[in-house]
């Protein structure tokens, strides 16, 4: 009887010490190897979800590439719904000094550096002049990343050098890959042309409805393809090309498009 009772003080006292707290010194070691976030560190966290687009992921498309596939017959299909087809790899209109192709470049880096420092996550489909990209692969690239808008980027030309202004086209018909994405593509391409006509003082000419854009009838997500002035027109091509004029319009896109997240 006495060796039983004498093996369950034991068996108690090993299981006591089992369930033991740590010493006080392996605690503050265990503590001391713990990741500790500065002051600075947490400031810049607290800074950066109050920015805000903060979450939030936006593909840039700035249109057109310098590629020696241009000219060379290629084509790629209008919409996934038809077999129908259009030229790819085109080169755009030109003004004075400058391309639309650069013109696009520079306005979606612009862009891009605008809404980042707002805190979105932006996406590029190029950000170099010579590369090799399609329509159908610059939409690609926006749902690859998980996108939640994209916008393309481009400049007007026109056989009247008279004519001037910018506009924004939006997706319409039936060839939309995902019809879902018009009401919401309506509603930033309507706050884009008019923020930007606002910012710029340049001729509104309203939005477009286009159903034969590769970009637009294979987009998951809401798109608008904003032209933001016309190359061929002296006074307007002349003020693209300053830097000044340039700020203006990227400040009313990003306008529109804090407005578009209800944020502005």
């Amino acid at each position: 009887m006495l060796q039983r009772y004498l093996y369950l003080l034991m068996l108690l006292a090993r299981l006591l010490s089992l369930y033991a707290p740590a010493p006080a010194d392996a605690a503050a070691e265990d503590a001391d190897d713990a990741p500790v976030q500065t002051e600075q560190e947490a400031l810049a966290r607290d800074e950066a979800e109050r920015l805000p687009l903060s979450g939030h992921i936006i593909c840039v498309d700035p249109g057109h590439c310098v590629t020696p596939l241009t000219g060379k017959g290629y084509t790629e299909l209008v919409s996934p719904l038809s077999d129908q087809r259009k030229a790819l790899y085109t080169t755009g209109t030109q003004g004075k000094h400058l391309t639309e192709e650069k013109l696009n470049l520079i306005l979606g880096l612009k862009l891009r550096d605008r809404l980042e420092e707002l805190g979105a996550t932006v996406v590029m489909t190029r950000e170099v002049s010579e590369i090799t990209i399609s329509g159908i692969e610059r939409c690609e690239i926006a749902h690859e990343a998980n996108a939640e808008v994209s916008i393309h980027i481009h400049a007007d030309g026109n056989a009247d050098r008279r004519v001037h202004g910018v506009s924004v086209f939006v997706p319409a018909g039936d060839l939309l890959g995902t019809p879902e994405i018009k009401d919401e593509s309506v509603r930033l391409g309507e706050l884009m042309v008019n923020a930007v006509a606002a910012e710029t003082g340049a001729k509104n000419l309203g939005t477009v409805k286009r159903t034969d854009l590769t970009n637009f009838n294979f987009s998951k997500i809401p798109t608008v393809l904003i032209e933001t002035g016309f190359m061929t027109n002296p006074e307007e091509d002349a003020k693209l090309e300053t830097e000044e004029y340039q700020d203006k319009i990227v400040t009313g896109m990003v306008a529109s498009i804090l407005a578009w997240y209800g944020v502005g």
